[in-house]
């Protein structure tokens, strides 16, 4: 399961409870789905709740920046 990181919420005490931290390699791009990906390793429960979000931007899909965050992120997770 990957959420966006447009707006994440969670416990502080869920992170320090499982070991669960900000990956600093990823400066922008992929931190989101890393910590997806760290709080399914641990076996935690993700979901969404309806909100309403403004969220202005064209993105950066396939910028060097995106694609150097991709790499970084395969070669964390294999996949």
């Amino acid at each position: 399961m990957l959420l966006d990181g447009v707006l994440l919420t969670v416990c502080k005490r869920t992170f320090t409870q499982h070991n669960i931290r900000f990956d600093e390699q990823f400066k922008f791009h992929f931190y989101d789905m890393d910590i997806c990906r760290q709080f399914e390793r641990a076996g935690l429960r993700m979901g969404t709740y309806s909100v309403s979000v403004i969220h202005q931007s064209g993105g950066n899909f396939g910028t060097p920046e995106w694609a150097a965050g991709y790499k970084d992120y395969l070669k964390k997770w294999g996949e």
